[in-house]
């Protein structure tokens, strides 16, 4: 199987970037022919690249002779679109569907109802968008950059091809990464049919596992330091645990803040940003993980690292990780915003009696192998894309 992979990167690299870099990697060791297409956004310096950047977003002209280009020599059996924002814009839908190569749009974020791609809005979970046509509150509270005339540019790259048919028409699937995030778009303004989202989500290659025994006493953070992440809540709550240790990975804009306000928390060590051996060094290594996040997320990589590694995982109760995590099954839930109820779930697990606590550990690893294992993904992937094509055909 020939499949052409095209994705638009944003300009610091994140989890999107890893996840398809993954995939062409795991097709191709299965034997398939992958190309990727890759597209750089590039920060506008002047009022007219600004006017450039607004018209390509909504359709780049260059885009479609680029993969027209690719398609012509690479005669691909099937296209899978990870992002097209902006560079790639939906253009490339349009030198797809002219040559008949059917296309599968994996969403990695909320970007075609919500114009900051996260349903997110001064902290809290916002959905005034999703079901409009045409959703001007982003624009109104300028979700894009903080900026009313770039928010403008998402929602119109959005509604436009929602209003001509192109989310419909062009895409043959879209794959979510979790059973929220396809709820959340089959009662959208895309209005596309139920049969056309399928859920496949993430996986990461076998990092090894720890056991319950061997862990050490301190709980772990790994994140973009950010009002989004919880960060707040998660130090509140160990600074009331002075006896439990905190190790952070990571660094963000709230970092040098939160350090200053919590520097006399003597068991809160942030160790800034590391390497992935190190980050799954500590996974291995620490009593659990802890994801404060309040927005709803993707499918997080940390919460598959800690998985994998037989880590138990302490989550807000919120959008993914309310599905992720099965309370007192792989880790605990708590309510998102709420620093006392963290602090009740990890005193629960610490207070777990021994062998119910050595299960936890257990059934994290074995929800990393019956869901995020490559094994079990490239069956799934292979699946998906077998039955586009003969629909297709």
């Amino acid at each position: 199987m020939r499949i052409l992979f095209i994705h638009n990167q944003y300009q610091q690299a994140g989890g999107e970037d890893v996840a398809v870099a993954m995939e062409a990697g795991l097709l191709k060791v299965n034997g398939h022919e992958v190309r990727t297409i890759i597209f750089q956004n590039i920060n506008p310096t002047s009022g007219f690249d600004k006017l450039i950047k607004a018209g390509q977003a909504i359709y780049n002209p260059s885009a479609y002779r680029q993969v027209k280009k690719e398609i012509d020599d690479f005669g691909p059996d099937l296209i899978h679109v990870h992002n097209l924002f902006y560079v790639a814009s939906p253009a490339v839908l349009f030198a797809a569907s002219r040559l008949k190569i059917p296309v599968i749009l994996t969403l990695h974020n909320y970007r075609l109802v919500c114009a900051n791609a996260l349903l997110l809005r001064d902290g809290r979970t916002c959905e005034l968008c999703v079901n409009k046509t045409v959703p001007l509150s982003g624009i109104r509270y300028r979700c894009y950059h903080h900026s009313m005339a770039e928010s403008a540019v998402v929602t119109a790259m959005s509604s436009i091809h929602k209003i001509i048919g192109t989310w419909k028409q062009k895409i043959s699937l879209f794959i979510l990464l979790t059973e929220f995030a396809k709820s959340k778009f089959a009662a959208s303004s895309l209005k596309v049919s139920p049969n056309r989202l399928v859920v496949k989500p993430n996986f990461i290659p076998d990092p090894g596992v720890s056991s319950e025994v061997e862990r050490e006493e301190f709980f772990l953070f790994v994140g973009r330091l950010s009002p989004e992440k919880g960060i707040e809540n998660l130090l509140q709550a160990f600074a009331a645990l002075p006896r439990q240790r905190l190790v952070i990975i990571g660094e963000g804009p709230e970092g040098p803040s939160a350090k200053a306000r919590y520097l006399g928390a003597t068991n809160i060590t942030f160790m800034g940003k590391m390497e992935k051996e190190i980050v799954l060094s500590h996974m291995k290594r620490c009593r659990a993980l802890v994801f404060p996040s309040t927005w709803y997320e993707g499918l997080p990589f940390v919460i598959i690292e800690a998985f994998a590694t037989g880590t138990p995982v302490i989550a807000s109760r919120l959008g993914a990780m309310a599905e992720l995590i099965n309370d007192g099954y792989n880790g605990y839930h708590f309510e998102a915003g709420n620093s006392i109820d963290l602090q009740k779930k990890i005193e629960l697990l610490l207070q777990t009696e021994t062998e119910k606590r050595k299960r936890l550990y257990e059934n994290a690893r074995t929800t990393y192998l019956d869901k995020f294992h490559p094994r079990i993904l490239y069956q799934t992937i292979l699946s998906i894309y077998e039955n586009v094509i003969n629909e297709k055909g």
